[in-house]
């Protein structure tokens, strides 16, 4: 189905409800990470419900889910302030979300300080690689302007390659996943993942 303010074609599943940034994060976990089979302490930020639900039944998984807003989440929390001790997930997911904190340097930090040391952050922003410079409105109040800047009225920016220097600043060490590198054309269109991006970041050492 379509998707999207300018009606995406081929991107939401009748089904399951997924777009492709979903159908790209699944099948990076289930056939690239080597994450599932493993017995892991997960946070997962607003999750999605077509993931959420495989996620979760995951017996080896220690699965929690965090929003500000959902009455359904496990925990009614802001990203820049996890009540979550230092130091206690072997993972973290976040998808879409970073590009609509004003202060996301604060968000940031918490993903660093909520891993463990080897731990990873699975993170999807809006990316444009050509840009090595992230394109910042965090002070721009107009949801017409946040739109037309950057496609979005409830976007606060549009992430350049400086995002995997920002993540290094904080203490993560930052690898660029790309679906045209990931998976070969036959599967793309198999499963409808446009060009995109994710980061795998693993948390260095304290």
């Amino acid at each position: 189905l379509r998707f999207g303010l300018a009606g995406r074609r081929n991107a939401r599943c009748p089904r399951c409800g997924s777009v492709e940034r979903h159908r790209f994060l699944w099948l990076y976990l289930a056939q690239h990470s080597g994450l599932l089979a493993r017995r892991l302490s997960v946070v997962h930020t607003a999750p999605e419900p077509c993931l959420e639900a495989r996620l979760r039944a995951l017996p080896h998984w220690r699965y929690l889910s965090v929003d500000r807003f959902s009455p359904v989440a496990d925990l009614a929390a802001d990203l820049t302030a996890l009540p979550l001790p230092d130091s206690s997930a072997d993972l973290l997911i976040t998808s879409h979300v970073l590009e609509h904190i004003p202060e996301d340097e604060r968000a940031i930090a918490e993903i660093a300080r909520v891993l463990k040391p080897g731990g990873r952050a699975l993170i999807l922003v809006p990316l444009d690689v050509r840009r090595p410079v992230t394109e910042e409105g965090r002070d721009v109040a107009s949801p017409a302007e946040r739109m037309a800047r950057f496609g979005h009225p409830f976007h606060f920016r549009i992430y350049g390659r400086d995002l995997l220097d920002r993540l290094a600043a904080a203490g993560l060490a930052p690898r660029l996943v790309d679906t045209r590198r990931l998976l070969s054309p036959h599967r793309r269109r198999l499963f409808r993942i446009n060009r995109n991006y994710m980061i795998d970041a693993r948390r260095t050492a304290r």
